[in-house]
């Protein structure tokens, strides 16, 4: 991970601290099942934090990740012939960049604020309410936050 990655890692982190280790897991989990293999993708590779000055992903995470490319590896054991998977170790994971992509926007997607905002819209539209009522049980509820 580099500089450039620190948004990415960020949004990560804190979708873990959000919705708890657990549910992370199962939603990574998940989007590891629906990922299509490619033995030529490129790799990103994740480095555990052991330090606040160094840019790593915290132990929580790294070990869910960690659990993700032995199943990736088991599922397409070609992939321990790339140098991104072989050299995984206890401090540094490798997963497919778009796997890794993928995670990325499903936590900004989590935090999407407008993305809310239309799912709570198109609840209320369901349950029957107008427009008008809709938009005005929304900004009721930000205001009760």
């Amino acid at each position: 991970m580099k500089r450039h990655n620190l948004a990415e890692l960020k949004v990560v982190e804190r979708l873990v601290s959000d919705i708890g280790i657990e549910r992370f897991e199962m939603e990574a989990q998940r989007l590891a099942r629906l990922h299509t293999l490619d033995l030529d993708a490129p790799i990103q590779s994740l480095v555990l934090s052991t330090h606040p000055a160094l840019i790593g992903i915290s132990r929580e995470p790294f070990d869910v990740l960690k659990r993700i490319r032995d199943q990736l590896s088991m599922r397409e054991p070609a992939l321990l012939e790339h140098l991104g998977y072989c050299c995984s170790d206890s401090q540094r994971v490798g997963l497919p960049l778009t796997l890794w992509l993928d995670l990325v926007r499903f936590a900004r997607a989590h935090f999407d604020p407008a993305g809310q905002d239309a799912d709570f819209l198109v609840a209320k539209l369901k349950e029957g309410l107008s427009s008008e009522q809709a938009f005005k049980a929304l900004i009721a509820a930000k205001r009760a936050k």
